[in-house]
Parts: structure tokens; sequence; C-alpha cells
């Protein structure tokens, strides 16, 4: 008999439909965990005195050469400028920085004798948590307050003075004076650790014969004026910024910090300290202007008369060096009642600036970018870069705007090793003296287990009356040898060089323009701004993020 092929019934089939369907699936792939964030590094070498086109070439080249050579490297931005260099380094990830630290070690042989060994300092990941007002006199202790607090990272302090003491040379009593023994009787008096008080000490050093530094020299002792003044609503203050470490969280970090500081401080103390509402951040508002001495009691008068504004700090920090403006930064809390645009609208109306930027917090800080201007021409690079930057200054949505370019040609001091050697004159000798001839020169003492010494027992040495051509001074000031005191213009030459600062990205010349945006939304603005303008031959512009503040 014929087998009847099997049927299945409709509800059968259901059933085995749906076991199908509820089959369990495969295990997911495990899916690769994210790269670290990258890391950037600061590497600052100083060489006082020197000028910014021959630290390019003697102390910039070897660094970068040394870092470039790391596979971590991904950038490198670098700036030279008298007496110093510094060039910030991104890396893949921090598993790098010892590699970085071995890169630097060999280093050291490269670099000219006046130089000073590198000084590495990890950038980036710091948010602004807590902002204190207070006295001058507080704010050492609040400062040690805040840095035993676990996520706080580096405190930013404004509005303090330094204690120095200052000897101020008289420049018709120098005839054949050997100023560079001047310079090191004044530092061995710092490391002399004798019970008298150091304005005795200085005043009866021996210089020349029977000479003593108070016969040559008006000395004086007091605060030396801040860089950086600050204010709120109720006048003058000392202002500390808790910034967090890399990657904490500011709010944590700033409920932390405040009791340990608020408890170590007299409670007549006036504070920007307030708790942020739960919406809330800490937010900072800049702007650059034309220094003048009255530009932080107008725009901090005109911030107090305000109404409805929540508590605020106002800082104006002098020019950095090489540029012209000064910057001025405003901290206050907002939240979802006060937006950050009700407080860039409150400082534009202050300062009388359209160009506010907002760089914190992060989350709503303004769009950032740079612009690099290349080419062999250094001039084209940056008389590009400079009417790159009048262009986009009229784009509505501009917040920002800083040209990274050397400025106009300054004078360069230079020794010559040979007729040094001639005459038995030491280099650090010569260079101690052109310094001085240049600027004020900061003395600092050393104990002998080469601890510096703390600030109060810096001295600032300087020349009373600086007028005239500096080949004149050179004329005036003497260096020591052995046949006897010699003017300094014997043994230097003086000329024009190429101003500073100067910029280098990934060891190539560049001019940058930095910009700043409401939002990322507005860079097709600047884009059709550069498509428009005619490029000279050789020249370039190529756009980029934002670079790295290379000044805390």
């Amino acid at each position: 008999m014929a087998r009847r092929p099997c049927r299945f019934g409709p509800v059968l089939s259901v059933l085995l439909s749906l076991a199908a369907c509820t089959a369990p699936p495969p295990p997911p792939e495990a899916q690769p965990a994210p790269p670290p964030p990258p890391v950037q590094v600061r590497v600052g070498v100083a060489s006082p005195g020197d000028p910014a086109d021959e630290l390019e070439a003697s102390v910039a080249a070897p660094v970068e050469a040394a870092l470039a050579r790391l596979p971590a490297v991904r950038r490198l931005y670098t700036r030279s400028l008298e007496g110093r260099v510094d060039v910030v380094a991104t890396l893949t990830d921090a598993g790098a920085l010892e590699a970085v630290h071995e890169a630097l070690g060999g280093v050291l042989s490269l670099l000219p004798r006046s130089a000073e060994p590198p000084v590495l300092h990890r950038l980036g990941g710091a948010e602004p948590a807590l902002a204190i007002a207070t006295l001058p006199e507080f704010a050492d202790t609040v400062r040690s307050g805040l840095e035993r607090v676990s996520g706080v990272g580096r405190i930013d302090v404004c509005g303090v003075g330094e204690r120095r003491a200052a000897v101020v040379l008289d420049r018709s009593r120098l005839a054949g004076v050997p100023l560079d023994r001047l310079v090191d009787a004044v530092t061995a008096a710092l490391a002399d650790d004798s019970a008298a008080p150091l304005f005795e000490r200085l005043a009866a050093l021996p210089i020349a014969g029977s000479l003593r530094l108070r016969d040559v020299a008006i000395l004086q002792d007091g605060l030396r004026p801040p860089p950086c003044r600050a204010w709120t609503a109720r006048g003058p203050v000392a202002l500390l910024t808790a910034f967090t470490q890399s990657g904490a969280d500011p709010r944590d970090v700033s409920t932390r910090a405040r009791p340990h500081a608020v408890d170590l401080v007299s409670p007549t103390v006036d504070f920007f300290a307030d708790p942020l509402p739960d919406d809330g951040d800490l937010a900072v508002l800049t702007a650059e202007l034309q220094p003048r001495d009255d530009l932080g009691t107008t725009v901090a008068a005109c911030l107090a008369a305000l109404p409805d504004l929540p508590a605020w700090a106002l800082t104006v920090a002098e020019p950095a060096p090489g540029e012209p403006l000064a910057r001025v930064r405003l901290q206050l809390g907002t939240s979802v009642t006060f937006p950050i645009e009700h407080a860039r609208n409150a400082m534009s109306r202050c300062t009388g600036s359209p160009r506010v930027a907002a760089i914190a917090p992060r989350a709503r800080a303004d769009h950032g970018l740079s612009l690099h201007v290349q080419g062999q021409d250094p001039d084209l690079r940056v008389g590009l870069a400079r009417r790159l930057a009048e262009r986009l200054a009229g784009l509505p949505r501009v917040t920002g705007l800083k040209v990274r370019a050397p400025e106009p040609g300054s004078l360069k001091v230079e020794l010559s090793r040979d007729d040094l050697a001639a005459r038995g004159v030491p280099v650090a000798a010569a260079a101690a003296v052109v310094r001085l001839a240049v600027g004020p020169v900061t003395v600092r003492g050393s104990r002998a287990d080469g601890l510096r010494l703390g600030p109060e027992l810096a001295v600032d040495i300087d020349v009373l009356d600086r007028t005239g051509p500096i080949e004149q001074l050179a004329r005036e000031l003497h260096v020591g040898s052995p046949t006897g005191p010699i003017p300094l213009s014997d043994l230097v030459r003086v000329q024009t060089t190429t101003g500073g600062p100067l910029y280098r990205i990934d060891r190539v010349a560049v001019a940058a323009v930095e910009v700043r945006l409401r939002s990322a939304a507005d860079v097709e603005a600047v884009r059709r701004a550069i498509n428009d303008l005619e490029l000279p031959v050789g020249i370039a512009v190529a756009q980029a993020g934002e670079l790295p503040e290379i000044d805390p």
C-alpha cells in the first residue's frame, strides 16, 4: 500500500514557525575598546636674553626633532619668542609621557649653554570648578586649602603682587663697575643663610674696590604690581580659580573644594563661592582690548551696575609677550534662567566689544578653529594672515580673533665667542650684562641642595634710566675680565633682527589666525572668506582645529 505524504495541520505549522523565530540569537561580537583620549604636553625652555630667531634654530629645532621621532606624537605646535621656546606636543595617549621624558633627556647636550633644562607640563582636560574672591593677605591660605582637595589640578591666582627686593642701578655711577660680578654678588647674598636682614647684606655688598652696592644703586622693598588684576561687585580682590584634573567632574570638585577654602578664611571675607544651581555652570567669557590704566575699574563698575547679574568676577591681564592686547575675562554662574548668551551680552555691553568669546564650560564653549598661512616668504605669510583677519573681523558670528605672527623687527645683541675667549671673558658673564642691557633681571638664590628659594627672596636688578639707544647703554655697562672691566660695546654687536614670536606647526613656519565662532555651522562663512581672498604665488592657507593655549 502506498504511503501517504505527511501533512501538518495549521496549528502545528504555527508552532514550528514560532519555535524558529524564538530561537536564541547568536552571541554578540565583542566590541573593540575605544581608543584612549589624546594628551597634550608643553615643553618649555627658557634662555633669557636670546632673540626669537636664534632660539628657533638652537632650541626649537632640536626639541622638535627629538619629539617628532616618537611614534605617539601626532602634532607639534611651537612658539619661539625672546628668551623662551614652548613646544606643545599632542600625543596619542598618556602612556607616551615616559617616552617624551626620555627624548628630552637626550636633547640637553644639544641645547646652548645659556638655555635652562626643558620643563614638561601636561595640558588639557581641565575645567574651571570654583572661583573664590578674597583679600590678598588670605590668598596663600586659600590656595593651600584648595591644593589638598582631590580632583583639583592647577590653581590660577590673580590680583596678588609678588614681594620683591629691587636694586635700581644709578647709570651715572656705573663707570668701570663689572656688572656681572654685581649680579653674582647679589645671587650669593640670596643663598647666604646669615641672620642679618637681606637689605643690610645687599647694601654692604662689595662691588669694585671700595665701592659697595649702596654706592651705585637705590635699594627698594615692596610688592611688585601683579600682572593680573581682579574685581568683584565690591571692588578689587584676589581671585583664585581652581581647575579640575583631567577627566574630573567640575561640580564634584567644587562641592569638595568649597568647604576647604571657606573654613580656612576669616568669615568677614567677601566670597565668590556661592554654590551654582543644579542646572548651572561656572562660565568663562573673554575679550581682548587695548590696555589702559582704568580698563578693569571701568568694566567692573559697569558690571556692578547691571541688574540681575549673578555673582561674578572680572580679571584683566597684561598683554602676553609679543601681543598688543590685554586679556579680559569674566567668570560667573550661568543657569536656565541666566544662560551664557545673557552673560555674553553683559560683557559685550561693558567692554564695548562685539567680540566676546565663551571658552568654558567646554560643552557650551564657542567653536574654535585655526587657519595656517604657509609659504617660504615670511613677510608674505604675515601680510596675508593680517589681511585674512581683517576680512574675518567683519563676519557677524565671529566672537574671537587672534593673529599668531611675528611683530615688526627688533634689536638683536650678538656675542662673539672668539672675542670673549681672546679677552678671557666667560660667556655667562657677558650674557648676564647683555640681559641687564635689554631689560630688568630677576635673581634668585639656591640652597645647597639645589632647591629654589621662595619668591620673597627674589631680587630685581634694573637700570634707573634707559633713555637713548641701546648702543649708548652698552658703552656705559662693563663686564669684568682678567685685565679689568671692559665696555659691553666692545664684546657685542647690535643689529636689527626678525621680530617675535615665531610660530611653527609640525616643524613648518606659519603665520596663524585663530578664530572663535558661535557654532560649528559658521565655519562655512569662514571658508567663503578664504576662497574670495587672492593668494600670492607660493602661499597657501590650511584650515585645522583649535590651537592649544600655550600660556595657561
